[in-house]
């Protein structure tokens, strides 16, 4: 009786199927995860312009209550927020903060 050999491992055509999945996998995935980061940096953006309104906001009613009531003249100071940390926006714009309103857009994505 002849023993019968035993080969380990992958043939060539398993391993291309397997890479051509994965090269297709890809081609879904990525373009996928770049929607997503720019729908996260949006709206990371709208809840800082909403931390922004809501510390000023808070400052107003504080400076309110002492009988001045206005808002700050800038956004940009520590000690309004709880934290210390100023938020800022993810793509890189600025936030341009109406001291009169109480308003805040960004330069990038609007308000």
């Amino acid at each position: 009786m002849l023993a019968s050999k035993r080969r380990k491992g992958f043939t060539l055509i398993e391993l291309v199927s397997v890479i051509v999945i994965l090269g297709i996998l890809a081609a879904v995935a990525i373009p996928k995860y770049v929607d997503l980061s720019t729908t996260a940096e949006t709206n990371t953006c709208s809840a800082n312009r909403a931390a922004i309104k809501s510390a000023c906001s808070m400052y107003y009613a504080a400076a309110a209550a002492d009988g001045n009531a206005a808002f700050p003249e800038t956004y940009d100071n520590s000690d309004l927020y709880a934290d210390g940390i100023v938020p800022t926006c993810p793509s890189g714009g600025t936030y341009t903060y109406d001291s009169s309103t109480g308003v805040v857009t960004c330069s990038e994505h609007g308000q």
